[in-house]
């Protein structure tokens, strides 16, 4: 029988002692009851014994892989948070476990104490925010409560299952609305795939990101509300902005699991439009049927439903297995310098594709609304950032 500790509990499963001993002087004398397995079989003995908030697993085992353990984590003690930890040349193995949303982040060995300890910490601090029980008790009593969507879990299911890439877009190709949505992002300026096969598209984009369109897609089609249509094309013009962002300020390829983070940055929005169409509203009415997301409309979020936007995607977004970055991305969009948030880079990134997606789509919109020190976070030079900017709205104008 467990005893009583009030300390978060944290499971750590390697194969080599060595990981082990190393984590075991790290977390020592620390806030967390931590306990080691060497393998799988000892990790789902003690998941049995003790109460786990988080497990970090290495991907690579003898006998019971990280995949496999991981699987059962997820099926039998879904609450507990699953973190794999991997080599960083077996990167694809990582971006496999998010895929099949076995994971909700990762981290490469070797490590840095310090990030290591703050990556977890944050982690519980973002539950925290996303299991607040105000916000909990919100979304439980929407009229019907937003359900994951069907072919979103099928996907899923089909990757677990391992189905082949065949099986899976001849699924995707039953829905005429979203294989042309896929296309349209795989030819997109961004990925210049040039394909008009959606398997090809699907191969070319990977499987995370057609899952983050297949969300998109179902949420916005919730709604008939006239604006609808055009949170749908900020949407759209965000998530180009970000590409663009990393690709031509940043120097940079952007991950594939989170670039579709742009798409989904918004999805409190039309959660709020569909289940609060009254509230959404009076909103409008305040701000005189300005449909931009900036400060006002938050302020009037928190004072009529308690809770704005962001939190309500954030929250939707994690408890649908998205992956942490974007989780963060729809969480943070607003408050892209708070201290903790882990992925950093692309939660800035988003912010300020957000509110050029919105200048582009405004044009008396003022610049001045941005926070320079996102700007500087991201070390780039003011004037060249925005000089770039330009350089993409006079191509978006075009």
């Amino acid at each position: 029988m467990e005893e009583k500790n009030n300390k978060r509990k944290i499971l750590f499963v390697d194969d080599e002692k060595q990981i082990l001993k190393a984590l075991r002087r790290l977390f020592f004398n620390t806030e967390f009851n931590c306990f080691f397995a060497e393998g799988g079989k000892e990790a789902l003995v003690i998941l049995k014994n003790y109460d786990i908030n988080l497990i970090v697993s290495d991907i690579r085992m003898p006998e019971m892989d990280g995949f496999e353990l991981l699987k059962k984590v997820k099926q039998h003690y879904p609450k507990v948070i699953r973190i794999a930890l991997s080599g960083y040349s077996n990167r694809d193995e990582v971006v496999n476990a998010i895929e099949k949303n076995l994971a909700k982040l990762y981290l490469y060995k070797p490590w840095e104490n310090s990030e290591l300890l703050s990556i977890v910490r944050r982690t519980f601090e973002l539950e925290d925010i996303l299991s607040n029980h105000e916000l909990l008790k919100y979304i439980n009593n929407l009229e019907s409560l937003p359900t994951v969507p069907t072919l979103y879990r099928k996907i899923n299911e089909m990757l677990v299952n391992n189905q082949s890439i065949d099986k899976i877009t001849n699924e995707i190709e039953r829905d005429q609305s979203l294989a042309s949505k896929i296309l349209k992002v795989a030819n997109s300026a961004f990925y210049e795939a040039k394909t008009g096969s959606v398997k090809q598209a699907v191969m070319y984009i990977g499987l995370i990101n057609v899952k983050s369109i297949v969300v998109s897609n179902s949420i916005f089609q919730m709604t008939d509300v006239n604006n609808v249509e055009r949170l749908w094309k900020h949407a759209i013009l965000t998530n180009k902005m970000a590409g663009y962002i990393y690709k031509k300020i940043l120097f940079k390829k952007i991950p594939s699991e989170y670039s579709t983070a742009g798409l989904l940055h918004d999805i409190g929005r039309v959660i709020i439009m569909n289940y609060a169409s009254d509230v959404d509203a009076k909103i409008n009415t305040l701000l005189n049927n300005n449909v931009i997301d900036l400060s006002d409309r938050i302020k009037y979020e928190n004072k009529l439903i308690g809770f704005d936007h962001a939190k309500i995607g954030g929250y939707l977004l994690n408890w649908w297995g998205i992956p942490l970055p974007i989780v963060e991305a729809a969480l943070f969009h607003h408050d892209p310098l708070n201290q903790i948030i882990m992925n950093k880079e692309i939660v800035a990134v988003i912010y300020l594709a957000n509110i050029i997606s919105w200048k582009i789509m405004e044009p008396k919109m003022k610049y001045d609304i941005i926070d320079d020190r996102v700007i500087e976070s991201l070390n780039i030079p003011k004037d060249k950032f925005y000089k770039k900017i330009d350089e993409f709205i006079e191509l978006e104008s075009n």
